[in-house]
């Protein structure tokens, strides 16, 4: 078994059936260490930072015909416009004296390129405070909720679409979103499962590597995405 990945020496693979004491499934290995690193350290950070999380999964794809005025990395647009909706939508609320839960936004997010897929698209994990904004939908157009209806926009408009627009560029997995209580641990059955799921992202097949551009974003102080 090859201990580095082949597309970038500097990362370790990771073989082995846990992490940190979280089961992995075997059969998506071998893991990129860093990554599963990044994970578990946002996953750790966001359940102390908030008593109750809302954990959303989804991945998003790129239109056919890409955004000419987009310059940045897409994940990079799509965090700012994320945080950009939430944070509006905390101002109508202190407009209206209703309560505002502040919320920080986390996320884990991966490049990934089948070869039956034309063009790359982007697993996600999007991390916030559960009493902030709570549920959401399927990210369609007919999502009703209102963290769900922040999501989708920030990506149509990420990429010069209307947010009206019915396209299918965002599909949610099953669950939809989790609700996690701090601290993060290995003894609680509701982490164990989340983390299982969600190290989808971390792993060495199929993710595409993007030569100057990362190919796994995370809200880490030292790995943003790049501009």
């Amino acid at each position: 078994m090859k201990k580095r990945n082949a597309n970038n020496h500097n990362h370790t693979l990771h073989y082995d059936a846990e992490y940190e004491g979280f089961a992995l499934h075997t059969a998506n290995a071998p893991y990129i260490l860093p990554y599963v690193d990044r994970l578990h350290t946002v996953m750790e950070r966001v359940l102390q930072n908030h008593k109750r999380v809302l954990a959303v999964k989804f991945d998003l794809h790129l239109p056919a015909h890409r955004n000419p005025y987009l310059q940045r990395n897409p994940i990079t647009e799509f965090i700012e416009r994320v945080k950009a909706g939430i944070a509006s939508y905390q101002n109508s609320l202190n407009r209206r004296s209703k309560r505002v839960y502040p919320t920080e936004v986390e996320y884990v997010a991966k490049v990934e390129q089948t070869e039956e897929c034309e063009l790359e698209h982007y697993h996600v994990v999007l991390f916030t405070n559960k009493d902030t904004l709570y549920p959401v939908g399927n990210l369609s157009h007919e999502d009703p909720t209102k963290l769900g209806q922040i999501i989708r926009r920030a990506w149509l408009k990420t990429h010069g679409l209307s947010a009206d627009s019915p396209v299918a560029l965002l599909h949610t997995s099953k669950p939809v979103f989790r609700v996690l209580q701090g601290p993060l641990s290995t003894d609680d059955p509701v982490h164990r499962d989340a983390f299982l799921h969600f190290s989808y992202l971390c792993k060495e097949g199929t993710t595409k590597y993007q030569g100057k551009r990362q190919s796994f974003y995370s809200s880490n102080a030292k790995n943003k995405a790049p501009a």
